[in-house]
């Protein structure tokens, strides 16, 4: 049997080296590299802390996406998309306003519009930063779409019949409970996708590598999560396992996510 040199020796190195070694010559790799490795560094109690640990370190952390190519590479549907689209198809209806929350250029819109049909009033509004709000106009307007608009305006969610968030609560200062209850008409309807929770500590925040920028996000609670919703009036209809997301942070085994999660929600009327 052929040996594994490099592993052994790697292994090796991680038994000799000191620890503090080890984590600072990962946190130079964290901060200098440049492309997407979906890297994570630390275990902070707040965005603040985060960002502070970033800044001490000469990096002001940012939500760093290249939208365009986003919008290219997923133009079909990845396994987790399918309850999203499940739930749609029983929610949507002639005259319902959808904000989706963090929705880039719409590249869930679209990717959904090519399999599912949509009513020809529904009003799909995307909720997004300033910079990318242009950029998606520009694309609806090139491709004719009427159905699809973007704010900047977090409070548009307020009197819209469904929350579409995928991928983006973590990004997100305010929790969703926080962020629903201080809406006068909050949506009936809370979609939710691609979300890390964690069942090994209460939540926290870590710090993330994207490529094209260093950003903070939050790693809920798994109980906490559905336990603030439950307060805030909502309850889980259903949840499913996003399986092709997963966070490792070095140094904090114990931490490891294999899956991100998913949510129908729902509030009574009144």
């Amino acid at each position: 049997m052929a040996l594994n040199l490099a592993g052994i020796a790697k292994s090796a190195v991680r038994h000799v080296v000191p620890g503090a070694i080890l984590q600072a010559r990962y946190e130079r790799y964290f901060f200098r590299t440049t492309e997407w490795k979906n890297l994570h560094l630390g275990v902070f109690e707040s965005f603040e802390e985060a960002d502070a640990f970033a800044a001490c370190r000469g990096v002001q952390p940012h939500f760093g996406l290249d939208h365009v190519k986003w919008l290219r590479e997923h133009r079909g549907l990845s396994t987790h998309d399918y309850p999203m689209l499940f739930w749609l198809g029983r929610l949507v209806a002639d005259g319902v306003r959808l904000v989706d929350l963090g929705g880039s250029v719409g590249v869930a819109y679209y990717a959904y519009k090519a399999v599912l049909p949509l009513p020809p009033t529904l009003h799909w509004q995307i909720c997004e930063l300033p910079e990318v709000v242009p950029l998606g106009q520009r694309i609806a307007r090139e491709r004719g779409e009427t159905a699809l608009s973007f704010t900047t305006d977090q409070m548009a969610i307020d009197g819209a019949s469904i929350l579409f968030a995928a991928g983006v609560l973590q990004y997100v200062r305010s929790t969703l409970a926080e962020l629903l209850q201080t809406l006068p008409a909050p949506p009936r309807h809370v979609l939710v996708n691609r979300l890390p929770l964690t069942t090994d500590r209460r939540s926290f925040v870590t710090l993330q590598n994207g490529g094209a920028g260093i950003q903070a996000y939050r790693i809920a609670n798994d109980a906490e999560f559905v336990e603030q919703l439950r307060r805030a009036g909502y309850r889980v209809v259903d949840r499913w396992l996003c399986l092709e997301n997963a966070t490792q942070i070095p140094f904090y085994p114990d931490l490891t996510l294999d899956h991100f999660s998913g949510f129908y929600l729902t509030r009574d009327s009144g």
